[in-house]
């Protein structure tokens, strides 16, 4: 049986905490709370989560200043920044510093699950390959080429670039046999 996948909620007003935490809490979720940075930091040390729901406001110590410990401790942690003070300096400033997403309060349930589950589908999903421009370039050129049965002018009229350019590109990633 697959484990469930540990969100740890971070937030100061205990009823907002509970509100996510029931929202959230399923059959393939399990939910762990903290009101303040460094119960939030025990917890994230004691059970990894695979996401954090971060307030930036909170007492003693700033969600942005929690987040950078957390990265400190696992430069891979996952986390959503939660906020009602939503300026674009903190918005910067938590994806600088490698948040997934930023949530806005007041949210709304449905959009709040909406986006835990997008991210936790993103964290647990295997990577896939993915291939660079330069790949996707190459296999278009060699396609349009083949498809031109070789002739060079009429592939790079089709490819919308000029016929230097395409020798240039040809010669770059070592197309042959064209």
């Amino acid at each position: 049986m697959k484990r469930k996948c540990r969100v740890l909620i971070v937030d100061d007003d205990v009823d907002i905490c509970f509100l996510m935490a029931t929202a959230l809490e399923s059959d393939q979720i399990e939910v762990l709370t903290a009101h303040a940075g460094e119960n939030a930091l025990t917890l994230y040390q004691s059970y990894s989560p695979e996401l954090v729901l971060l307030d930036i406001q909170l007492p003693e110590m700033s969600g942005i200043d929690v987040l950078a410990a957390m990265k400190e401790i696992d430069d891979d942690c996952k986390v959503i920044m939660v906020t009602a003070y939503a300026t674009i300096e903190t918005a910067v400033q938590a994806m600088k510093l490698g948040a997934l997403d930023y949530v806005c309060k007041p949210f709304k349930l449905p959009h709040l699950r909406e986006t835990v589950q997008s991210a936790l589908d993103f964290i647990t999903s295997e990577p896939e390959m993915v291939e660079t421009l330069e790949e996707v370039e190459r296999r278009h050129i060699e396609k349009v080429l083949l498809e031109v049965e070789g002739n060079r002018r009429l592939a790079a009229e089709k490819l919308g670039i000029s016929l230097r350019t395409l020798y240039y590109k040809i010669k770059q990633y070592d197309i042959t046999g064209q």
